[in-house]
């Protein structure tokens, strides 16, 4: 009888290291063997064998901070490492370049070929005080009080979907002439995030790092990590208004233009006001980061109105020296069975990437079976002992 009750108490205490260790396995995302294959596979290939210090340099040679080989290079292995939708982790070399390239052709266009870390029309002139703190001054701003074009005042943090906070910015009274930069939301990073509510998108993501991006935008501008996580968060998990992403446009449909058309499809699918020069631009980088990396093809331009006329028109006036070579190497879109077949299998998990890098699933049910197993437990020994 003895042996007994010291074998139940037992399983009391086990059933509590047990809650422990359930606990801890599941408070970051589990990842599949293929995830951790991915994983691998980028460290191995895409910064060494795929995309070169090299190649980096040839495509951005005057790239300013945060933009680097080394930070881009840390930053995919991280975020494979920590994300349950991967990034640049396809099955062979020609799907890895595919989407690199793509990602690339957006970036290089959107910073301004990695010169730009700031928006020029909100910060191209900018200073900085003794303490490190930058102080902008718009396009046209004369000083007093500033309105934040990035500002939604319908995305605050207490609606739904939600937004930093933001309002009306002083001028500044250490540096007249200048507005405080990280009380605004303008174009950042790679791929230039903007608007509050974007920006509190990022800040969730970063949030068990401790990281507040709300209360400091412009770390996107300066902090490597911080920007290149910018970009690849919008890349895996932003639809834009064609409920897909930039990852799965290329995957999924093999097509640049249905990544242009989450990017800036409102502006460039089909280009207006002005806009042909700016698609120019973003094609020509495009075809550049395509040869650089020696794909074999460039993806299709359907899934953007009026994109292939873009590229006709960019390659005949010589205007885009890049993509004569790729004149007759255009992709064909993926067929609209394969399309539904990838989709079905590489939905964004939204609610898993409310902290990409560290995310924390609530572990109420762990508690709850835990709880249960202990009570089973007790019970089972008073019976036994009365």
């Amino acid at each position: 009888k003895t042996y007994s009750i010291i074998l139940l108490l037992l399983i009391i205490i086990c059933s509590g290291i047990h809650c422990k260790t359930v606990r801890a396995a599941s408070s970051t995302p589990r990842r599949t063997q293929a995830q951790d294959s991915a994983q691998t596979n980028v460290k191995d290939s895409i910064c060494t064998t795929l995309f070169t210090q090299s190649i980096f340099d040839t495509l951005a040679p005057s790239a300013v901070t945060p933009y680097s080989y080394t930070g881009f290079c840390n930053a995919v292995i991280n975020w494979n490492r920590n994300n349950p939708i991967p990034i640049f982790s396809g099955e062979t070399d020609t799907e890895k370049k595919n989407e690199l390239a793509a990602f690339l052709g957006h970036v290089l266009h959107e910073s301004h070929d990695f010169q730009a870390a700031r928006e020029y029309s909100q910060c191209k002139t900018f200073t900085t005080d003794s303490a490190g703190k930058v102080y902008c001054k718009p396009l046209g701003y004369a000083g007093g009080t500033y309105t934040d074009p990035y500002c939604s005042l319908q995305h605050t943090p207490t609606t739904h979907p939600d937004g930093c906070a933001c309002a009306p910015v002083p001028e500044s009274t250490s540096m007249p002439g200048y507005v405080e930069a990280d009380q605004l939301f303008f174009g950042r990073g790679p791929l230039q995030t903007s608007w509050n509510y974007n920006y509190k998108k990022l800040s969730d993501a970063l949030r068990a790092e401790g990281v507040d991006i709300c209360a400091a935008p412009d770390m996107v501008a300066t902090n490597e990590e911080y920007a290149w996580i910018s970009a690849f968060l919008f890349w895996t998990t932003s639809t834009g208004a064609v409920d897909t992403t930039c990852g799965q446009a290329v995957k999924c449909e093999g097509s640049f233009g249905s990544t242009l058309n989450v990017i800036n499809g409102g502006l460039e699918c089909p280009a207006i006001n002005g806009h042909e020069s700016t698609i120019w631009e973003r094609l020509n980088d495009y075809c550049a980061a395509a040869s650089a990396l020696g794909v074999e093809e460039i993806l299709s331009l359907d899934g953007c109105d009026g994109l292939k006329d873009q590229f006709d028109q960019c390659v005949g006036s010589g205007w885009c020296p890049a993509c004569a070579v790729w004149e007759d190497k255009i992709g064909a879109p993926s067929t609209k069975e394969a399309q539904e077949e990838c989709l079905s299998v590489s939905a964004p998990k939204q609610a898993a990437l409310s902290a990409p890098k560290h995310g924390r699933p609530s572990s109420s049910s762990n508690s709850a079976q835990i709880v249960m197993t202990a009570l089973t437990s007790s019970l089972l020994l008073l019976s036994y002992l009365v």
